[in-house]
């Protein structure tokens, strides 16, 4: 028997046409009026039917169907109108895929594999639902409908029995309807579960990204703290006594080139402050942090404070405003030395373009970033900034302007060793 070759493709096909006929033959014959059948019109189906819920198999055998172990322990005949007991259910079922006798299959389902992989949940779902106090589970008529297409055969020869037909809405519901699902639903680390739309990570609605920046441990973001407190407090002292001493002779400091000092330091000055704000009493989580306790991206948004964007504006504006004064000293230099000797005021008239240009620019590239809000809060440096979401903002509005501005006062003072040579 081994040896044999295997059957030809085409007696198989005709084979469970024949087979599939003589199911149906047994699914159609007329069958006496079961007590399943009335459960299901009965206006008291509900107290009937606990009576009708039986094991799902005897004790001496496993309850499973087709292979497959039942999750439950009681069902019903009340689907399954052309039987009338469970051994008759059984032998229904074994009828669309007999089991292998002698090494050989006989004809059924099973050897229309993409059939067979959707009609077992149906099958299972009819022959033996679950029954538990007094109430059927009935299948979906999604269920049902995904058999239609594959098991077009069934359709072809006789058709579908009555009881396994979809359209009958009261066997075959809406599933949305039936099943009943689980909302208490918790966020994985590192996000956290908020009802604001704007705070939702991508793809994962109800869930947003924490404060606390997740790439570093609180003991990181003490030590980062620390230092900032550190280094922000040295800069904020150094610039206030260079601004107090300008203050203090302000009629003869103030000439150029070197009041260009003064404004240098008062935009660190202003800077600094922005950096030590975080230090007051909960500003921290107030600046970085969104009321839902997520990090504040994109802003300015209608829904928080503006104590994000506020912090912003100082850092980045006094930072903006300091680089370009740097350029204008290196000019203010290099013209100055280049009159030396001479009777003539290279920079006169010309302070007044030093502060459109150093005020303005900072200005525009400022309303930029708020325009299309890509302020971001960042939990280890305490501040809002741009491009801590999207670097490439962070490169075009910061990395840039720096890297133009040590260009061009870079170009100034080789200029300035050129004529000093």
């Amino acid at each position: 028997m081994s040896s044999h070759p295997g059957p030809h493709p085409g007696p198989i096909v005709a084979r469970m046409m024949m087979m599939t006929v003589m199911m149906m033959c047994i699914f159609l014959a007329p069958h006496p009026a079961s007590a399943a059948s009335s459960l299901m019109t009965s206006p008291n189906a509900s107290a009937a039917l606990d009576d009708a819920c039986s094991r799902a198999a005897p004790r001496w055998r496993a309850a499973a169907c087709l292979g497959s172990t039942l999750p439950y322990a009681h069902t019903t005949l009340a689907l399954a109108h052309d039987s009338a007991t469970q051994e008759e259910a059984w032998e229904k079922l074994t009828m669309w895929v007999p089991p292998p006798r002698g090494g050989v299959d006989k004809p059924g389902l099973r050897n229309a594999p993409r059939c067979w992989s959707v009609i077992q949940p149906l099958l299972c779902a009819v022959y033996m639902p679950k029954c538990e106090n007094g109430r059927v589970e009935l299948p979906s008529q999604t269920m049902c409908l995904a058999t239609r297409r594959p098991c077009s055969i069934v359709d072809q020869e006789r058709g579908w029995p009555d009881f396994l037909k979809c359209e009958d809405n009261n066997k075959f519901p809406n599933e949305l309807q039936k099943l009943k699902f689980n909302i208490s639903g918790q966020c994985e680390a590192p996000l956290v579960k908020t009802d604001i739309q704007s705070s939702w990570y991508r793809d994962v609605e109800g869930c947003g990204i924490q404060c606390d920046n997740p790439l570093f441990t609180e003991e990181e973001h003490a030590d980062m703290h620390a230092y900032i407190a550190y280094f922000g407090s040295i800069t904020m002292l150094c610039t206030f006594f260079t601004l107090a001493t300008f203050l203090a002779d302000w009629k003869n400091s103030n000439r150029y080139p070197a009041v260009i000092l003064f404004y240098i330091n008062a935009c660190f000055f202003v800077g600094s402050i922005g950096w030590l704000a975080q230090f007051l009493d909960g500003a921290r989580k107030e600046i970085v942090c969104k009321s839902d306790n997520t990090m504040r991206l994109g802003e300015p948004s209608s829904s928080e404070t503006l104590s994000c964007v506020t912090i912003f504006i100082i850092v980045y504006y006094s930072l903006m405003s300091g680089v370009i004064w740097f350029v204008m000293l290196t000019y203010a230099w290099h013209t100055s030395f280049k009159a030396l000797g001479t009777t003539q005021q290279p920079l006169s008239g010309r302070t007044s373009y030093f502060h459109m240009i150093t005020w303005s620019v900072p200005f525009v590239l400022t309303v930029a970033i708020l325009a299309i809000a890509e302020v971001d809060g960042d939990s280890v440096s305490g501040i809002c900034f741009v491009g801590y979401k999207n670097y490439n903002y962070r490169a075009g509005f910061v990395l840039a302007p720096i890297g133009v501005v040590l260009v061009i006062g870079g170009y100034f003072l080789i200029r300035d060793e050129a004529v000093g040579s």
